[in-house]
């Protein structure tokens, strides 16, 4: 069981917040984050702030509607404020539950961004990350994966904090029984047909795994921070980010520096670029890293991205084929294109839509401009069309009289330099990371 002081204790690691603090809690229906639903309610009361309470309803399932519905009405005979956010539109038929935590994710940040929440809690505990671990290993992940979850993290405007990481389920169970707080179970959990049912066997029949997977998971972590550090300072010292989405990396720095950074940065500039949800693998970026050595090196691609020579820097650019297709955003509300940029767009006499500029649409436009972009690297570059016809290219600063409003700001998912990994315990050996993060040790 959670006591206050306990709870307390975990939300300190994630300071500061505002005077009168404002939290967004995911909520489902189950022990796990109704239990964290309750702590935060009372943490934030007792500093004059408020909660408000979020569930997704995924439509997965025939009562799916109304679980939020009874989230709803356990959270409002509490004072506390809520809300169902739902998934709407076609489901894929593989990889659900991937998707779905992506549909999650993205809802949650998109409702606290419109309400100015600027922090949102998850309810992953110690057995979810124990189980994400083992799952990880299961996939051969890299020692980066094998550290589990970090504690907070962004997502987008809002930061996501995870301070029930140091505690078992079993725990939450008690803290909603100290409350009489009633919960709902997901019956997914137990679906055999997901590789995940399996893992949380393992972790209840395997004497001690659980404890050896954390232990395991804490140090990789403490090594995970180091490697962190050490790469934000070699990109400080040798890449630029251009309001264009392009990564510039000084060659000679970059060759100069010992083979895990070089190859760490590559990932890092290729993954920023790229857009997606995942870096490149190891061995591609090996092998990326020997070509650049070669004198003869004439450019490569990966992860969508094109990676030439170019003066006496490496270039990074977006493929422009590998590039989103144009997306509708002349109504005013801001969305994501390719994983980079935010557009929108209001007040157009017919459909506005971003995409790339293509190299038909660049070789019109180098021509007005001082300076000059390998060809493909222009053909990437994001642009607004008015039907057909491009209209702006927000970056360069370059708009038909009349469009001058196209507003564009690059903001991809992974930036170049993330935050450091963070881990928060309720173990007694703690220690502080330097950052005002605590990392467990145990």
């Amino acid at each position: 069981m959670l006591s206050s002081a306990d709870f307390a204790a975990a939300m300190a690691a994630f300071a500061p917040f505002e005077a009168r603090p404002l939290v967004a809690v995911a909520v489902s229906g189950g022990p796990d984050s109704l239990a964290l639903l309750l702590l935060t309610d009372a943490w934030a009361r007792e500093r004059g702030g408020s909660v408000l309470a979020l569930t997704v309803d995924h439509g997965l399932r025939p009562d799916s509607a109304s679980e939020a519905a009874q989230v709803g009405a356990w959270a409002r005979a509490r004072g506390i404020s809520h809300a169902v956010l739902c998934w709407t539109g076609d489901k894929p038929r593989t990889g659900i539950q991937a998707a779905a935590r992506r549909a999650r994710y993205r809802l949650l940040s998109e409702a606290c961004a419109v309400r100015g929440i600027l922090h949102i809690a998850f309810a992953h505990h110690a057995d979810d990350q124990a189980e994400t671990v083992l799952f990880r290993a299961d996939r051969s992940s890299g020692p980066a994966g094998l550290a589990g979850m970090t504690a907070s993290r962004s997502l987008g405007a809002v930061r996501m904090v995870r301070p029930l990481l140091g505690w078992p389920k079993s725990a939450l169970v008690e803290t909603c029984r100290r409350f009489g707080q009633a919960y709902v179970e997901d019956p997914s959990n137990r679906a055999a047909r997901f590789a995940r049912t399996g893992l949380r066997r393992r972790l209840t029949d395997e004497a001690g795994l659980r404890a050896s997977v954390l232990r395991e998971a804490a140090a990789r972590a403490t090594r995970r921070i180091d490697g962190e550090n050490r790469l934000a300072g070699a990109l400080g010292r040798m890449a630029e980010v251009r309001p264009d989405g392009i990564v510039l990396l000084d060659r000679d720095a970059l060759q100069a520096a010992e083979a895990g950074i070089r190859q760490a940065v590559l990932a890092a500039a290729v993954r920023a670029v790229g857009g997606g949800e995942f870096g490149p693998e190891a061995d591609a970026i090996r092998r990326l890293d020997m070509a650049i050595a070669g004198a003869a090196f004439a450019g490569a691609s990966l992860g969508g991205c094109a990676i030439r020579p170019w003066r006496d820097r490496i270039l990074v650019c977006r493929e422009p084929k590998r590039a989103m297709a144009p997306l509708p955003v002349g109504d005013g509300k801001w969305h994501r294109w390719d994983g980079r940029f935010l557009v929108r767009m209001a007040g157009a006499n017919g459909p506005v839509t971003a995409g790339a500029l293509g190299f038909e649409g660049y070789a019109k436009l180098r021509r007005g401009l001082d300076g000059t972009l390998p060809a493909i690297a222009g053909a990437g570059l994001p642009a607004v069309r008015l039907g057909d016809t491009v209209v702006s290219v927000p970056p360069v600063g370059w708009a038909e009289n009349g469009f001058g409003g196209a507003q564009m700001h690059y903001s991809p998912l992974w930036p170049l330099s993330p935050e450091t990994f963070t881990v928060v315990s309720a173990g007694p050996d703690i220690m502080s990371d330097g950052l005002g993060v605590l990392a467990a040790t145990q």
